[in-house]
């Protein structure tokens, strides 16, 4: 959304009215030339050339890969990052000289600018002017980085030199002495803006957007910003909208002051009330400012806003990329534990890894479709977020309509998880795809490979603490003996993307459809530790739409044995029946197993074990079908469990 908003904005403000006195679009340049008029200077001692001073040219001749410059047909761009060491500290770009009449002036350029710091250094970009011809310089802006790295429009108000000539434009950029980004502008224009002129860039809740749903007669708070295109400073306007064809309903705005190029938001003092047949209606939404010089720009086109049958409880879907060899990761690992300590089963999680032992290749491909770099997380494959932002994110999202209700019944026999799946829509649903993920907690393993590296070891500044782990006192490799990783994706099915044809193609609202997933089990996987996540995925844009969680299998617990999650699988089992239980203390412990008749068959002698998972290996070569008891001795008690062996 934010990069859409980004390109709408710039698309308005460009169509505003006015009078411009000069442009410079850079289309007119060859090679890496200046435009006929602009000059430069660099530092002491550099040399102009693909990393030092201005250059023009397109993102493929001036992007690198840490600062692209996204497509912007031709522009003129400093690329510190293309060489490390290249000496940008004071790289100058000058304009021709220019007059300006009386009145209301502006300069506007389009802007590629991150304003970052790397290794202690910190790069800096200024707007300056000259009022004699390029003698002397007065700083008018020192620039901001822009929110991402989409170009942006930037607007400097000149009109405290009206009547002056031989005035000249100078761009600085100055690297700090490190190795950073860069510098992009586009699109000079000095102008003269007409007084009023209001542009809707955005309303809310957009058209099919999660808060664009509610039953009937549920009252929908309408939201929108506007951008001051005019020269004049907006302290009052009318939103305006039309709902469902019916009358026109006017919000007065007022008790506001939206400066000259810049954005202000609204809320309508009447909400619209949804109908109460189920379907979509329309919404035309507009600004209407007193004087308005372009009226072409008030409105942000139609919005659809949906009744629907009921609401269903929402289940976020949190997709964390992760890896053993990313430093950053262990917040990762903190925040996931807590979502689930404080949400349980209303967030479904999922640890995706890269390039380690626990790596699904066809997941980790796709999860590196979806996001920037490691650690992140993507919530509901709609918004990418840093791992440290995930309880904010589960605030922000868990409201969000949920448009169906989704429910699994797992039935595991032996190694076989059959996963009974039934999905109810709110509304009408068309192409909607399921997909099967498998996970795995306490997942342990040996060798270098499994060692968590851990950036905030002996760190006083990031401090990072959870799940009873302080990660600033473990070492920056951590021991695998040390490490158990949680919600681990051990497989997801039918793809990454979900399975088209699981579900029909169209569904409507209140009605139950099924389908049923089956999954066999590896047998290296614990299944008292292996759970399941169904996401209903939208066919259309790839968003998980609902999800749900469950176990694979319920273990028993004995707190005066101090035993949990006893479990025995597979069951039935014919050649191999693994014992799987949590110690909640180390000590000795002892295993045996009976027929219906009481007679031992099989017998684990007592043996130092310690806290945690433990797993222990029944052969069943010489064992007959039937059932049988096990019983797991501790120091504390006995817990008993059945099983049965199918020859």
């Amino acid at each position: 959304m934010k990069k859409s908003l980004l390109s709408v904005a710039a698309i308005l403000a460009l169509g505003l009215t006015s009078n411009a006195q000069w442009t410079e679009n850079f289309e007119s340049t060859t090679g890496t030339s200046l435009p006929a008029g602009w000059s430069q200077t660099v530092a002491t001692g550099a040399v102009i050339s693909d990393s030092v001073g201005w250059n023009s040219g397109t993102n493929t001749t001036l992007g690198t890969t840490d600062f692209p410059m996204f497509p912007h047909t031709r522009y003129v761009a400093v690329n510190d990052d293309r060489r490390e060491g290249a000496n940008n500290t004071t790289t100058f770009l000058m304009s021709p000289t220019f007059s300006l009449g009386s009145g209301n002036w502006w300069l506007k350029f389009d802007c590629s600018y991150l304003g970052r710091t790397y290794s202690g250094a910190t790069e800096s970009a200024k707007v300056e002017i000259s009022t004699d011809g390029g003698t002397t310089w007065t700083v008018v802006s020192t620039l901001t980085g822009n929110a991402s790295l989409w170009w942006e429009m930037r607007h400097i108000n000149l009109s405290a030199y009206a009547g002056m000539s031989n005035l000249m434009l100078g761009f600085r950029y100055n690297d700090g002495g490190g190795w950073l980004y860069g510098w992009g502008i586009d699109d000079v224009e000095v102008f003269s803006p007409a007084s009023n002129d209001i542009a809707l860039i955005a309303i809310a809740p957009a058209t099919g957007s999660p808060n664009s749903y509610g039953i009937g007669g549920a009252n929908i708070s309408v939201l929108g910003q506007v951008f001051n295109n005019g020269g004049t400073t907006i302290t009052s306007f009318n939103a305006k909208y039309v709902f469902n064809g019916g009358a026109v309903v006017t919000n007065p705005v007022t008790g506001v002051s939206i400066a000259p190029f810049t954005t202000g938001t609204f809320t309508a003092t009447t909400p619209v009330t949804l109908p109460a047949a189920v379907g979509p209606y329309q919404l035309q939404v507009w600004a209407e400012l007193t004087g308005d010089a372009n009226a072409a720009n008030d409105t942000a086109g139609l919005d659809t806003l949906n009744t629907v049958a009921f609401m269903p409880t929402k289940v976020l879907a949190v997709e964390e990329a992760t890896g053993t060899w990313c430093q950053w990761c262990p917040r990762g690992i903190v925040f996931m534990d807590s979502l689930h300590v404080l949400y349980g089963s209303n967030v479904s999680l999922v640890a995706v890894h890269n390039n380690d032992p626990m790596e699904v290749a066809a997941y980790d491909a796709w999860m590196g479709t979806q996001i920037g770099g490691y650690p992140s997380a993507v919530v509901d494959r709609r918004y990418e977020v840093d791992p440290g932002n995930l309880l904010t994110a589960y605030t922000q999202y868990s409201d969000d309509f949920a448009f169906a209700s989704v429910a699994a019944t797992p039935t595991l026999t032996g190694s076989s998880l059959s996963v009974a799946v039934t999905v109810k829509p709110a509304i009408n649903l068309n192409g909607a795809k399921l997909a099967l993920v498998i996970t795995e907690d306490d997942v342990k393993g040996t060798g270098s490979g499994w060692n968590q590296a851990n950036a905030y070891s002996g760190s006083t500044t990031n401090i990072l603490t959870g799940g009873g782990v302080n990660y600033n006192a473990l070492p920056s490799s951590i021991p695998a003996s040390m490490m158990s990783y949680q919600f681990v994706a051990r497989s997801i099915d039918p793809s990454a993307t979900g399975g088209a044809g699981l579900l029909p193609a169209s569904m409507m609202f209140n009605t139950d459809y099924t389908y049923t997933f089956n999954k066999t089990l590896d047998a290296a996987w614990a299944t008292n530790k292996v759970h399941g996540v169904v996401l209903l995925i939208d066919g259309a844009n790839g968003a998980v739409l609902n999800s749900v969680n469950f176990a694979a299998t319920v273990g028993v617990s004995d707190i005066d044995a101090g035993v949990e999650n006893f479990v025995v699988a597979p069951n039935p089992a014919s050649t191999q029946a693994n014992v799987i239980f949590d110690l909640q203390n180390s000590g000795n412990v002892s295993v045996s197993v009976y027929d219906m008749v009481g007679r031992a068959v099989y017998t684990v002698p007592s043996s130092f074990m310690n806290a945690g998972t433990s797993r222990i290996s029944l052969p069943l070569d010489n064992f007959s079908t039937g059932l049988y008891n096990v019983k797991v001795q501790t120091e504390n008690g006995t817990i008993t469990g059945k099983f049965n062996v199918v020859k």
